[in-house]
Formats: structure tokens, sequence, C-alpha cells
């Protein structure tokens, strides 16, 4: 059985500077920078105004919540996928996959983003699905908040970035 979710990330920017740092290569890599069990690779299969980050992270054990350590095969091991296509006029589409390594977890679904009164933000829509007998269905809410604690963590680094370049 999977599960189903939705919620949203608000951003303080315009919904063009925002969709502009996500197409950005160099927002990418010094989100990345340091993160030592972290890859990512960039790409623009779709031209200009689009991107394709695949990225992979090895979850440090003390991060892991215990119900997840009872059931993991071996390392606990996460590799996400976003396509974002072009801004059309306040608005632009993505996609996301998500699984893991060590436990049998897939993840997918939708974003978009679009202008507010406060700035812009991004509509996250998807499902998730973890195939451990037993205790899937009890994780399921787990992936789905670290999913939002990662967007609300990108968000952040794209904030400072979009301000450093503007004080550069």
């Amino acid at each position: 059985m999977s599960r189903k979710f939705s919620f949203t990330v608000p951003y303080t920017v315009p919904v063009e500077d925002l969709h502009r740092a996500l197409i950005t290569d160099d927002v990418w890599r010094s989100r990345f920078a340091e993160a030592e069990t972290a890859t990512v690779d960039l790409s623009h299969p779709d031209g200009a105004g689009t991107i394709r980050i695949h990225m992979t992270e090895k979850a440090p054990e003390d991060k892991v919540p215990a119900l997840v350590r009872k059931v993991l095969r071996s390392e606990l091991t996460f590799s996400r996928t976003d396509n974002w296509q072009p801004l059309v006029g306040e608005v632009a589409k993505g996609t996301f996959e998500v699984s893991t390594g060590g436990i049998n977890t897939a993840m997918s679904g939708s974003y978009e983003i679009r202008s507010t009164a406060e700035g812009s933000e991004i509509e996250v829509v998807g499902t998730v699905r973890v195939k451990v007998l037993v205790v899937g269905g009890a994780i399921e809410p787990l992936a789905e908040q670290l999913l939002h604690r990662v967007l609300k963590g990108e968000r952040k680094s794209i904030e400072d970035w979009l301000s450093a370049e503007s004080t550069a």
C-alpha cells in the first residue's frame, strides 16, 4: 500500500528568482559542497530554463529513527532525482523520484512553484511506499517528514545563495 501526501514550502523571494536559483548549477554545488557522503550530478537535458539534479547521500546512523534501524538490511542511502521545467508566466513544474538502499522505499511526485503575496512557494504532491512487512505503513510518514525537512533545508540554502548573490 502507498501513502499520498502534499505540502507547500514557502519562500520569501519572487518566483523568478526562485526558479533561476533552482536551475543554477552553482546553487546545487554549494548546497552539497560540505556534505561528505553526498554526490550531485547536474544536467540540462531539456535545454535552457531546465535542470535535472540527481543526488545521493548516506544517512548518518545517529539520524536514522529506531524503527527504521530495526528493519535495515544495510546502510541507509538515499537517491533523489529532481527535474525542473522552464518558468511559464509565474509557474514552473517539476517532478521528483526518491529511492533508498537498506530498506525498500519508493517516493515520487510533482512540484509546482508559483507566486504568493509573500514571495513564492513550492507545492509538493506525491506518494510514498515502504515495502516492509508489518511496519512499512509506520515508516511512510517518517519518509514524508524527511522529504519535508530536506526541502526546508534547501529553502534556507537557496535563499542564502540569492541573498549573497544580490550583495555581490
